[in-house]
């Protein structure tokens, strides 16, 4: 049906691939970059790899044929329902338990943190604290993560931390390194299972300290809706700017899978947003794993105006707006919900309501 319409419309693409049902590219009808635009006609969406542009069939009439709601609806025969909109779990995956780090371990990193985060509010912290007030986190937001600042490499004996020795290239015990850089810790329900070290300079530029744990980074999973994001900063700023909107689930890298905790949490959430960085790895895990496990309540929300929240913000993003935008387009936009009032069903301020308080 959509690549109908698109063939109709004078645009026609080219099949490049046959996962998910085929994918078919072309000139973005929008910006115009080449081989950018990637349809999907089984799943019936659209997506342009360099401005973001993406939606479905009524997305495409209502802004190519400039069809109102109702006249999109009525062009391909579809009235929508909430029912729609239910997850069906597809994929049976191997779910991680979570394993919190030895007690030695969290000893020494409690101790090293705190010597980090002291160093974070100190003279020598500054660089750092302009990097994180630039990404738009406030002074709050920042003492609550817990961020800190290692201002120098650090190299520790690995039994200090409760970690079995290892021999280097060189054939000599292997130190642990603690890279000089914003530290981000993860204190979960009271314990340090995490400590990530985004590096000052160099490749990689995210360091995981061994013996931490990798479960996803959380926040407010009770919420209607959940934002799936990379970077453990992109959720600490999404969590600032909309928890009280909709949870945030920070997975560290795009191919992280959830653990079994963070998984049912989701399951039972009705709306999941999947706004992982906008490159290659991204969208192959929005259009994969993501929908394939939790269904049809999954929707590819990429960042506009950047790569991911923060340079989003950076260039002029409303985070609340964006996220807010998304849960009323998980909904098919609320158009679609109120479409129950044309025939005769609950009326507008009825289903506002509703919405309203699914949103709470």
């Amino acid at each position: 049906m959509l690549l109908n319409i698109l063939s109709h419309d004078g645009f026609n693409l080219l099949k490049t691939a046959s996962t998910n049902g085929g994918e078919y590219a072309g000139s973005c009808p929008w910006c115009g970059g080449k081989d950018r635009f990637r349809v999907w006609p089984e799943q019936g969406r659209y997506w342009c790899r360099g401005c973001g542009k993406h939606g479905d069939a009524i997305d495409w009439l209502r802004e190519r044929r400039g069809m109102s709601f109702l006249e999109a609806c009525n062009e391909l025969k579809f009235v929508p329902s909430l029912s729609s909109f239910k997850a069906k779990e597809k994929t049976e995956i191997t779910l991680r338990e979570r394993r919190n780090p030895s007690e030695m371990w969290q000893a020494q990193a409690v101790s090293h943190l705190e010597v980090f985060q002291d160093a974070l509010w100190e003279d020598q912290g500054k660089p750092a604290r302009e990097f994180l007030f630039d990404r738009g986190l406030n002074e709050e937001t920042i003492k609550s993560a817990g961020l800190g600042w290692n201002v120098l490499d650090r190299f520790r004996e690995r039994e200090s931390w409760g970690l079995p020795s290892e021999i280097n290239d060189k054939g000599k015990l292997k130190k642990l390194w603690i890279p000089a850089g914003l530290v981000i810790p993860f204190i979960d329900m009271g314990n340090i299972t995490r400590l990530r070290i985004r590096r000052t300079e160099g490749e990689p530029r995210y360091i995981l300290i061994p013996g931490s744990d990798m479960r996803p980074m959380t926040w407010n999973l009770g919420r209607c809706a959940a934002v799936i994001v990379e970077s453990e900063l992109d959720g600490i700023l999404l969590n600032q700017e909309a928890g009280d909107l909709a949870g945030v689930v920070a997975m560290g890298t795009a191919t992280a899978k959830p653990d079994r905790v963070t998984h049912d949490a989701l399951k039972k959430t009705e709306m999941i947003l999947i706004s992982l960085d906008s490159d290659e790895a991204g969208a192959r895990a929005s259009w994969k794993f993501w929908p394939e496990t939790y269904g049809s309540k999954v929707k590819r929300w990429p960042c506009i105006k950047g790569k991911d929240p923060s340079e989003a913000m950076q260039n002029g993003l409303d985070l609340r707006s964006w996220i807010i935008t998304g849960i009323f387009e998980t909904f098919e936009r609320y158009e679609r919900f109120c479409i129950q009032t044309v025939d005769g069903g609950i009326s507008d301020n009825e289903a506002l309501a509703e919405l309203k308080k699914m949103l709470a």
